[in-house]
């Protein structure tokens, strides 16, 4: 029996022009490398591109996320008021029946916030800023009247939810439920 020879001598080195031997010239920029058989490696393609602003499927507008993140913020901080409703009512019975109202309609951006983070419709968001909003411009109102002065957090709890309502009322932000078949 013999064994096949082979050779232990040392290694030629890469081949003058930086590649090993057999190898041949690099390939040009961009252009998958050659296989030793001559074949061209399989590339990956391109990478896919996503026109001018438009989102891909499944991805909602940055507006429409933030819409979502307020109502949800706003609906946390009417949940945690309710520590307070009582000490409202002592201030005087209309100032708590606000206050109540405040907490409804902040449950109501709560649920419809997390109904837009799931890509169901935005009617009940938009629902419960509207409220929210009839309700902080009837506090304010008060609270001028009764003596009290500008409340900021009034004033706050007027702009956020104006600001749900303009980032649903944005072009992008229809598209992307009618794209859906959701209309509000």
């Amino acid at each position: 029996m013999s064994s096949p020879s082979s050779s232990t001598g040392p290694d030629p080195g890469p081949a003058p022009g930086g590649n090993p031997p057999g190898w041949g010239p690099p390939p040009p920029h961009g252009a998958p490398p050659a296989q030793g058989n001559g074949q061209q490696a399989p590339g990956y393609g391109s990478a896919p591109s996503y026109g001018g602003g438009q989102s891909f499927a499944g991805d909602r507008p940055g507006g429409v996320m933030a819409a979502a993140i307020i109502g949800i913020v706003m609906g946390v901080l009417a949940l945690i008021s309710l520590f307070s409703l009582g000490l409202l009512f002592a201030f005087g019975g209309f100032l708590g029946v606000l206050a109540l109202l405040s907490v409804a309609a902040g449950i109501v951006l709560l649920i419809g916030g997390i109904q837009v983070l799931q890509g169901k419709s935005p009617q009940l968001l938009l629902l419960g800023s509207y409220a929210s909003i009839a309700i902080q411009a009837l506090t304010l109102v008060w609270a001028l009247v009764s003596g009290w002065g500008f409340l900021f957090t009034g004033f706050l709890g007027f702009l956020l939810p104006a600001a749900i309502v303009f980032l649903l009322r944005q072009p992008v932000a229809k598209q992307h439920y009618a794209a859906r078949g959701i209309s509000y």
